[in-house]
């Protein structure tokens, strides 16, 4: 069980940590997205600014080159009849100012967009967006205006550098990865706490099922000591003696040992779900009366009064199996047969809830009874309230057997006390009211 409480926790954390990485690395794709459209927007702001002020003959200034390099990360390159601007730079690139004005300048030329030659087609070139990258891969933003003036030609080239994705996002990265480790050990801690909960009903099951083997197999040992005893006697020289006690005794425990197999049988189909019921009206009426006179002749050998109370009215038939039924009630009625005094009653009632479409049949007995602490553990396999109470005919399943039953026909089966503190087991059938008499 703990192997597999580890392989579940394992394939939950794997799985649901798959869909947050999931989750991390589009998020992050998508940062990245965001990333280059500002980076591209950017440049695109700065060089309409540049370039408005450049072709509106307003003087670049040293120190306004300087802030503007300083501040965007630029190369400002102006050029005036073949010869550039006296300004040394700002800002110190990772690539030298030459090699970068050098490069953006080639692949201007490739477009027709010429430094120290007029443009040919109008007063102004431009060329389209330069992308490149450095010596070092570090990567750049260019472009390149040239304009035909009346004393020559000017041109200027602003060069950005763009901070690689991963460099930009360093923050984002170490903080997605401190979520997906915080995230995947809280998938580890919660999936370990769920499997648990989900395998605590497969735990108990397996309890029970050990429990109910170990019962089972201590309920086996003792008739098949009697039987193996028996034999043993029974090869030595017989006698008519030996005869009249181990015949009886053998075909007693034969009994005892089949109705156990039969009792474990009948639980055995319980659990697989292969119990089939042979749907019927079935008669209430006729059927208590029927048990009434079954089990009157058993009590008046043990001095025990039995009585069965009906309503006035005729009771409406419960849609069922009959002989299932009449084995429920059969095992409540031997309890109370089991465990009344002499001299004491048995009271077999039924009533009705019309209202609710529901039939009680109540087996209320003058017992010792069942002590509330008891009372929720009564119809588990193999539970008896008081070992004083164990006898070899009797197994602690009938009650199980009977609450399985009950269940098939969708009922409840409940043990407590009547309004005169008498014990009382109540099972409580339903009817369907186009069923009635």
């Amino acid at each position: 069980m703990n192997r597999l409480k580890q392989r579940l926790t394992v394939l939950y954390t794997a799985t649901t940590g798959g869909i947050l990485l999931i989750v991390i690395l589009l998020f992050f794709l998508s940062s990245i997205h965001k990333t280059q459209n500002a980076q591209l927007e950017q440049f695109h702001l700065i060089w309409n600014s540049l370039s408005s002020r450049f072709l509106s003959a307003n003087a670049f200034s040293h120190g306004f080159l300087a802030q503007t390099e300083a501040d965007y990360h630029l190369v400002i390159h102006i050029r005036e009849n073949g010869h550039a601007f006296l300004y040394p730079g700002a800002w110190t690139p990772p690539d030298s100012r030459e090699w970068l004005i050098a490069q953006a300048r080639e692949l201007a030329e490739n477009e027709g967009v010429f430094m120290d030659r007029a443009p040919v087609s109008s007063t102004v070139g431009t060329s389209s967006l330069l992308a490149f990258s450095g010596a070092h891969g570090e990567n750049y933003y260019a472009m390149v205006l040239s304009v035909s003036t009346k004393h020559g030609i000017k041109s200027l080239c602003a060069i950005a550098w763009i901070p690689s994705v991963s460099r930009s996002l360093r923050g984002t990265m170490l903080y997605l990865g401190l979520l997906f480790f915080l995230g995947l050990t809280g998938l580890w801690l919660v999936s370990r706490k769920f499997v648990g909960w989900s395998l605590i009903p497969v735990e108990e099951s397996q309890k029970k099922q050990a429990q109910f083997i170990a019962a089972a197999s201590h309920e086996l040992r003792s008739p098949l000591a009697v039987l193996r005893s028996g034999l043993a006697a029974a090869l030595t020289p017989p006698s008519e003696e030996k005869k009249d006690t181990l015949l009886p005794l053998l075909d007693r425990e034969c009994v005892r040992m089949s109705r156990l197999i039969d009792d474990m049988l009948l639980l055995a189909s319980a659990d697989a779900k292969n119990w089939k019921l042979q749907l019927e009206l079935v008669d209430a009426d006729t059927l208590l009366i029927d048990l009434l006179e079954t089990f009157q002749p058993v009590c008046r050998e043990k001095g025990i009064f039995l009585k069965l109370e009906l309503p006035d009215t005729s009771l409406p038939p419960i849609e069922g199996d009959a002989q299932r039924i009449r084995q429920i009630l059969q095992i409540l009625l031997d309890n109370a047969c089991q465990f009344t005094p002499a001299g004491k009653s048995i009271i077999l009632r039924a009533e009705t809830d019309d209202k609710k479409h529901k039939i009680k049949l109540k087996v209320i007995d003058e017992g010792c009874g069942i002590a509330p602490k008891d009372r929720p553990y009564i119809f588990d396999r193999f539970y008896q309230a008081d070992s004083a109470r164990s006898d070899k005919q009797h197994f602690g399943l009938g009650l199980s057997i009977a609450r399985e039953l009950t269940k098939l026909h969708g009922g409840r089966i409940d043990v407590g006390e009547d309004e005169k503190g008498r014990c009382c087991f109540t099972v409580i059938f339903p009817y369907h009211a186009y069923n009635e008499k």
